[in-house]
């Protein structure tokens, strides 16, 4: 019943939000169970629940009209990464991220760098530092999987050089 009550309460949550104008990420930042319901979180997250929920109801379109295309965000990577001056400015500022603990911001930066460079070094070190920091705070067996996961085809790619 708890579990039940519990699945119930965010979906509740999520289509408030929903109907008063949150988007998705801030509703998955927001919405937690109260202890009540705390059914524990081993093999997901209320997070990404609030997301299937949300993507359920509203589809895939965000609302930014570059979503409707299919060219995919990454194809602007390598200006962007140009931009800020390459690959190694962006992989400095990924550990910058890392270091002041916004772990997932220095995941992106890295994905960019990479896009550009898949065997950029320090791009690769850095994102397994973050993956590793990502792991160890990892709330359930999903996450750390997907994060060992990463991880270890990250050091794949390190180790091919």
């Amino acid at each position: 019943i708890r579990y039940r009550d519990a699945i119930q309460y965010v979906h509740d949550k999520t289509v408030y939000g929903m109907n008063n104008g949150k988007g998705v990420f801030a509703l998955m930042q927001e919405i937690s169970l109260p202890e009540r319901l705390d059914v524990g979180q081993k093999y997901g997250s209320v997070a990404w629940s609030v997301r299937g929920i949300y993507e359920g109801y509203v589809g895939w379109f965000d609302e930014k009209p570059e979503s409707i295309y299919s060219v995919p965000r990454e194809t602007v990577y390598p200006d962007l990464v140009d931009l800020a001056g390459g690959p190694d400015r962006v992989a400095a500022l990924a550990k910058e991220k890392l270091v002041d603990g916004n772990l997932v911001e220095g995941l992106y930066l890295t994905s960019a760098a990479l896009w550009v460079d898949s065997k950029h070094r320090a791009a690769l070190e850095t994102r397994i530092r973050l993956l590793e920091a990502l792991e160890d705070g990892a709330g359930n067996f999903n996450e750390r999987a997907w994060l060992r996961h990463a991880r270890k085809l990250s050091e794949g790619k390190l180790a091919e050089d």
